[in-house]
């Protein structure tokens, strides 16, 4: 994505992109990671603040409030001894609006279905996750999660790194999504 501003139909067709290549970290051509550096000066579109669907209000410290979900896919692979598994990909992309360094705070996202919350699927590790971002840059990011019941709409929640409020809540179909091989 090369504009600044987000709006619907890009977020659409990131959704889109996702859904085809998985989440991760891949190296361009030139040797350049995926992140992006965001015009400071730019203003946020009514289509970004729509699309990061943040609830509560939280602090210029707060990590969390940088992190917006794209969407969510099935997926399956394949662990060390052959067996398949299926689980719940959420894609995300993590702005650092910090004044400092900072990683994607993954750890603060949480998944429910029918009410109970979702284990985290620990055979699936995004390594863009783990990387480092100056202020101003965005990354693709992305975690895993068990599913409960593959039919059930599932309910992905943000907690605000600072307190005990959620930054965002919103609920996803997951009955019309096929599984897709990462």
């Amino acid at each position: 994505m090369n504009s600044v501003n987000v709006s619907r139909r890009a977020v659409l067709a990131a959704m889109a992109s996702l859904a085809l290549t998985g989440c991760g970290g891949s190296k361009k051509a030139n040797g350049s990671d995926n992140s992006k550096k965001k015009n400071k000066d730019s203003e946020k579109s009514e289509d970004e603040a729509f699309s990061f669907g943040g609830i509560g209000d939280t602090s210029a410290s707060d990590a969390s409030r940088g992190l917006t979900v794209d969407g969510v896919y099935k997926r399956t692979a394949t662990d060390s001894r052959g067996k398949e598994y299926r689980f719940l990909l959420v894609g995300m992309t993590f702005e650092n609006d910090l004044d400092h360094d900072g990683r994607a705070p993954v750890s603060y996202v949480s998944c429910y279905q029918n009410g109970v919350k979702l284990s985290h699927c620990t055979k699936y590790s995004d390594p863009n996750a783990s990387k480092t971002l100056e202020p101003g840059y965005s990354i693709s990011v992305c975690t895993a999660f068990l599913l409960e019941d593959e039919g059930q709409p599932v309910k992905v929640k943000i907690k605000s790194s600072n307190s005990s409020d959620y930054v965002y809540e919103n609920t996803f179909p997951i009955s019309h999504l096929d599984y897709t091989a990462l």
